[in-house]
């Protein structure tokens, strides 16, 4: 006996099976879209009450803002009860272009120490070191612009002096080295484009270099791609052999026992000679400075917090190897600069790990007032040039 296909009369109707796989896909469709809602509006809440998105939904409207040229800068006019910057994008009064006649102007460059993180305006080394020169006679017209930037190296301190910092007329230019460039450079330096000479012409922030989508690109999605280009990023560093790509590696080259980093370091030191050239083509000199992170001053600098586990540094741990030190001060006699090393100051200073926070490896109010007082000490006892 075999069965048959025919429709049992009275029997309920099954729709075609096309149509049953169809309405399957619909289905499933507006199950995905749902769940990609559902997220975006957690993305979303989550945003509003904290604010944690702010960088991927607007990533120019914060102090930092992206560019073609010099990778990133900070925005003109920005403006927090602590923090302000100028129309340049410089955490200084107002700069007058061009210079006024009898101002002697001195241009800081650097990072997030030069900038002074977490610092108020008026803390910050370049404030306290025109005070300081102001109150020598020879040095009263003195003018300090600071001119640091988060997370900058000489190579990003070249390209914003040769793009943009040129106008101010600088008559003396302090470049202050920071143990994180060599890090820094490694990777803008994956984004330099050179000219037929090998002079550094531009580095563009990536994400600039990115195609607008059809339509609005959701919150989620946003913050997704960024974590996938991060991962990216890592995996070429890995592929390419290029150290730093790890918080524990920040700092490798001047901790005991780290490794010599002959090349590396070499290739940071590079743009502040390009610097070099072009200031001594206006009779401008440059200072190469520099100062010592906490756990190269004292065991106990910068206690609290993640810091010294993040960057593998060790609690209770200070580590004296002044390798770094030496290299920097090696590519300064062998380029005729002038070199500032604030290490021994801060470390024979009273309650050393008070220079530094407690919470941040950045200088404390007493850090930004030693090092400006190096600075000074060094510039008046130089005299002019």
């Amino acid at each position: 006996m075999t069965e048959s296909n025919e429709p049992v009369a009275g029997a309920p109707s099954r729709p075609p099976r096309r149509t049953a796989y169809l309405l399957r896909i619909v289905f499933a469709a507006a199950l995905v879209f749902t769940l990609i809602g559902l997220v975006e509006a957690l993305f979303v809440g989550y945003d509003l009450a904290t604010g944690a998105f702010a960088y991927v939904r607007s990533p120019d409207l914060g102090l930092g803002v992206r560019s073609w040229t010099i990778h990133h800068a900070m925005r003109p006019g920005y403006e927090q009860p602590t923090t302000h910057t100028n129309s340049f994008g410089l955490r200084s009064p107002e700069v007058a272009v061009p210079k006024p006649a009898g101002t002697y102007r001195i241009l800081l460059l650097g990072d997030s120490f030069t900038f002074g993180f977490q610092a108020p305006d008026d803390e910050v080394f370049a404030r306290r070191l025109e005070v300081k020169l102001r109150s020598v006679p020879e040095w009263s017209n003195t003018e300090v612009v600071n001119a640091g930037v988060l997370s900058y190296c000489p190579l990003l301190e070249f390209l914003q002096y040769r793009h943009q910092l040129h106008v101010l007329e600088a008559d003396l230019v302090i470049l202050n080295f920071d143990m994180s460039d060599v890090q820094d450079h490694l990777e803008y330096s994956r984004d330099l484009v050179r000219g037929a000479d090998g002079r550094p012409l531009y580095v563009t922030e990536p994400s600039l270099k990115q195609n607008a989508g059809i339509f609005p690109e959701l919150l989620s999605y946003r913050w997704l791609r960024q974590k996938i280009n991060a991962a990216k990023r890592r995996y070429e560093a890995r592929r390419d052999n290029i150290p730093f790509v790890r918080d524990v590696d920040r700092y490798i080259w001047a901790l005991d026992g780290g490794p010599d980093m002959v090349d590396e370091a070499r290739q940071t030191m590079e743009p502040i000679a390009d610097l070099q050239r072009l200031l001594i083509h206006h009779d401008i000199p440059l200072v190469l400075a520099t100062y010592p992170q906490p756990w190269q001053v004292s065991a106990q600098a910068t206690p609290a917090g993640p810091i010294r586990d993040q960057y593998a540094i060790g609690q209770n741990t200070v580590h004296l190897n002044d390798r770094a030190f030496q290299k920097l001060g090696q590519f300064a006699a062998d380029h005729g600069m002038a070199f500032v090393n604030a290490t021994g100051a801060f470390r024979g200073a009273e309650d050393p790990a008070g220079l530094f926070l407690r919470t941040d490896f950045h200088f404390s109010a007493r850090g930004n007032d030693l090092y400006a007082e190096t600075l000074a000490r060094y510039l008046i006892e130089r005299g002019r040039k």
